[in-house]
């Protein structure tokens, strides 16, 4: 076997490789046998057929594509221990360029490089915020309006009222193609002064337009959206809002209180507070580490080297639609419902949403693995027990998991369960590796003991 090896730009090989012509015979007469085995030839059993019947039969073109497969598959193996290649994923037949002498070309995906530099010097602060009074306000108050009791209020809306209208809107000067309407009758409720850390829809201080008003009325004004809001169609715009009062309830919140507490599936107040305090903790806690590793992996991919073959970012481009048709599916949408809503067209949101979504996910998660492997990441047994009890029982509240039950075996459910929760545990352990690192705790840890030897040291020659 004589093959050809060409490195390309997107780390894959093309290979042209030349069989030897007597395997192409051997494999034409296994393909003869094969065609015979799966087909009924007059006077003949299935399978024992000459080749020269099968030939004349079905002709000389199907042997020799059936041949070529035998062929392809009998030797690739081979190429790639000759030709010392590492494949990411299965190669591809590019080109049969002849069958006398057996001639082909594959071009093969090589597995991704990783060059991180000096990972290590790079710094960056770990400082958790502490979360405030404020804060926690802010959750107890959300948490006492969703348990609050609506009655209608025969007076102007205040503060702290529910308001129910219907919403219309218009952008006052759209863009070339854009459609002016942006909102046609839409109903909404919203709570005057409602407290939240997302924007409110249609814009933030919305409530404060409708105090003042009661049942029936209807109002106009104007509203400039910043450029920064989530809406990105409407970054800078100004639209003409007309809205209608349907109804006005006045709101009484349940007092804090054990009563309360027991509303929400707990004993005591005090309870409440500990599990209020320690979900806004989590919560603070998460967001902050998804910034702080973001920025963090960020500044190591700029800094490092890496060279990924095209066909695992297709893979990672597929995983990131499906999880955004998932999300889009939540809604009671599709995602040509969504594209339509939004204006746009697929091939423009794989290329400008997706896309890029997809290379960050795809170059986070191959610096992760090179720091597992680079800092030598072991997984704690124990932990991983811990884990993988806590990834069962999250997905047995899944709503799709009897239909996972019936897709898989018992077994195969298990070891799915297993490879979750061992990346999951993996992941964690390199990142909290990467903030020792970056917050310069690693150090501390190797000085902190020499320089109780030094001290020693010193005592002991004073001493003498």
């Amino acid at each position: 076997m004589k093959f050809e090896k060409k490195e390309l730009n997107d780390n894959q090989v093309e290979i042209t490789v030349e069989a030897d012509k007597d395997q192409f015979q051997t494999a034409k007469i296994r393909a003869a046998i094969s065609i015979s085995k799966g087909s009924k030839i007059p006077g003949f059993r299935p399978g024992k057929a000459p080749y020269d019947v099968v030939k004349r039969t079905y002709g000389e073109e199907l042997i020799e594509e059936r041949a070529v497969e035998f062929l392809v598959n009998q030797i690739y193996p081979d190429l790639l221990k000759e030709a010392e290649i590492k494949p990411h994923g299965p190669g591809n037949l590019e080109e049969i360029i002849s069958k006398d002498p057996p001639k082909f070309r594959f071009k093969i995906p090589l597995e991704p490089v990783i060059d991180l530099g000096d990972y290590k010097s790079i710094r960056q602060a770990y400082k958790l915020p502490k979360v405030g009074k404020s804060e926690f306000d802010k959750v107890l108050e959300n948490l006492q309006l969703t348990y609050a009791t609506a009655e209608a209020a025969d007076r102007p809306a205040e503060k702290g009222d529910l308001v129910s209208v219907k919403i219309n809107a218009v952008l006052n000067k759209p863009d070339k193609d854009q459609e002016p309407e942006i909102l046609k009758s839409t109903p909404h409720q919203v709570i005057i002064g409602e407290l939240s850390d997302e924007e409110q829809f249609p814009f933030n201080g919305f409530g404060d337009q409708l105090i003042g008003l009661k049942a029936g009325d209807t109002k106009e004004f104007t509203h400039k959206y910043s450029k920064e809001s989530n809406y990105e169609k409407l970054r800078g715009k100004e639209a003409q809002f007309s809205i209608t009062v349907d109804s006005v309830k006045s709101l009484t919140k349940p007092a804090l209180d054990d009563q309360f507490a027991k509303m929400v599936g707990l004993e005591k107040y005090t309870d409440l507070e500990e599990s209020l305090k320690l979900q806004l903790e989590t919560r603070t806690k998460n967001e902050y580490e998804n910034k702080y590793f973001d920025d963090l992996l960020e500044k190591i991919i700029k800094k490092a080297k890496l060279k990924y073959p095209p066909q695992m970012l297709d893979d990672e481009i597929k995983d990131v639609l499906k999880s955004v048709e998932q999300d889009i599916a939540r809604q009671n949408l599709d995602l040509d419902t969504y594209l339509k809503i939004n204006n746009r067209e697929k091939e423009d949101f794989i290329e400008k949403d997706i896309k890029p979504s997809a290379i960050k996910r795809l170059e986070q998660a191959l610096v992760i693995d090179e720091i597992s492997r680079l800092e030598k990441i072991e997984l704690d047994q124990k932990e991983l027990q811990k884990e993988y009890t806590k990834t069962f029982m999250q997905m047995q509240s899944a709503p799709n998991f009897r239909g996972l039950q019936k897709e898989f075996t018992t077994k195969k459910l298990s070891n799915m369960v297993v490879m979750q929760a061992a990346s999951r545990l993996m992941n964690q352990q390199s990142l909290n590796k990467l903030k020792s690192i970056a917050n310069g705790e690693e150090g501390k840890k190797i000085e902190e003991p020499i320089a109780e030897e030094e001290n020693s040291n010193k005592k002991l020659m004073e001493e003498k």
